[in-house]
């Protein structure tokens, strides 16, 4: 395992150094937010809140663009859905953290099956605690408990294979955007097929 520390505003650019092109992209538990990092001729979005699909349908009608697939589901379901190397590239940004542990890495093998170039993952470095007890979301969704974290991941979790890019103090304000006393870190977990 690789890994690189950098500073807040740095992160974004080295990681989008490492990532490679892929036509068709999984992206799972994308929320109301796909990835943007990649301009993929197909964008396959995985999530199971439909709230969330709803927003998603509505936005991908605006941008009249017609490379996305929305389907309901979760990653559970995904990784039995996609076939052995079905896809280019799979991205779980802030996603493994709502799973309990064992749950995310159960999940980890088979879908590192599915992608033929990359996985990337986006976490926060250990547990950063985050409840909805009103069950309202960050963007005044029902889905507060779609958006409780129930781990903490460190770069220790991923083998060898895995190159790893963090910063220490990322996150300065929680998902509510109230500032945290002390900023948590955050880590890029990237596997690249080679």
């Amino acid at each position: 395992m690789n890994i690189s520390w950098y500073e807040r505003e740095q992160l974004l650019a080295e990681i989008t150094k490492k990532l490679e092109y892929a036509e068709v992209i999984l992206d799972i538990g994308c929320g109301i937010r796909p990835q943007e990092l990649i301009k993929p001729k197909v964008h396959i979005c995985c999530e199971p809140f439909g709230q969330y699909i709803d927003y998603l349908q509505k936005e991908v009608e605006k941008t009249a663009l017609g490379n996305y697939i929305i389907i309901k589901a979760k990653w559970q379901e995904a990784v039995e859905i996609f076939p052995s190397k079905s896809v280019d590239s799979i991205f779980l940004l802030d996603v493994i953290e709502h799973l309990n542990k064992e749950v995310g890495i159960k999940l980890l093998k088979p879908t590192e099956d599915i992608a033929r170039r990359q996985i990337v993952i986006f976490t926060t470095l250990g547990f950063m605690p985050q409840e909805h007890p009103d069950q309202k979301d960050a963007w005044g969704l029902d889905g507060g408990v779609w958006q409780t974290h129930r781990s903490g991941w460190w770069p220790e979790d991923f083998d060898e294979q895995w190159d790893i890019f963090g910063c220490r103090d990322f996150h300065t304000h929680d998902n509510m955007a109230n500032q945290l006393k002390v900023p948590m870190g955050a880590f890029w977990a990237i596997k690249t097929y080679r």
